[in-house]
């Protein structure tokens, strides 16, 4: 196990009080359109442009898809340890890794997020006893919450202050691909692989 994550495996991180999971999801698509100026009619006008929003942490049912698989990153920088938790279903950007936002003197649950995965600031991850939690913080752990409409929001919450508190991981089987060695960029893919999927090479 690796900081109490199981260890170079994809995995699904399951709530053992509802059976939900945490998963990835799209976080769709912004529209708009930039002023433009034509330097040499002097005219005006404006260009559509689209782009893909980040992804969204998602509360759901197991559906048995990538977007649901994570991994727990081991590997150090500088020295450093990373400890993240990166979501597998990576989109033509980036990967996003499970973050949580300032703790520090929080009196209330903090809500669970994503964020692209090699941002500052990524949140390291600690699990043992079914419990997991953010950095130092082993009094504020990943708890989900009855958000009023019959659903669930994923937060860091006071241990033992609410229910639904323990997880479980259940091994997930990505044919073809395997928990990366080190991380590498989104486009820093040889030859022939896939840049959607995972390899465990340099």
């Amino acid at each position: 196990m690796g900081h109490g994550f199981p260890s170079a495996k994809f995995f699904r991180i399951v709530n053992e009080g509802t059976g939900l999971c945490l998963a990835a999801a799209h976080g769709g698509t912004t529209h708009g359109a930039q002023k433009a100026h034509d330097r040499l009619t002097g005219e005006e006008g404006f260009i559509p442009y689209s782009h893909t929003n980040d992804q969204v942490l998602t509360v759901r049912r197991p559906r048995h898809d990538r977007a649901e698989a994570w991994f727990f990153c081991e590997l150090e920088s500088y020295g450093e340890a990373w400890w993240h938790l990166v979501n597998a279903d990576k989109d033509i950007r980036s990967a996003f890794s499970l973050h949580v936002g300032h703790l520090d003197g929080a009196s209330k649950p903090v809500g669970l997020g994503l964020q692209g995965w090699g941002q500052e600031g990524q949140t390291q991850w600690t699990a043992r006893d079914k419990m997991f939690w953010p950095g130092p913080h082993e009094d504020k752990v990943a708890t989900l919450l009855a958000s009023g409409d019959g659903g669930y929001w994923a937060v860091a919450a006071e241990r033992g202050s609410a229910p639904n508190q323990t997880w479980r991981f259940e091994e997930v089987d990505l044919p073809g691909e395997a928990v990366p060695v080190r991380k590498k960029g989104i486009y820093a893919t040889r030859e022939g692989q896939d840049a959607g999927k995972w390899y465990d090479e340099f």
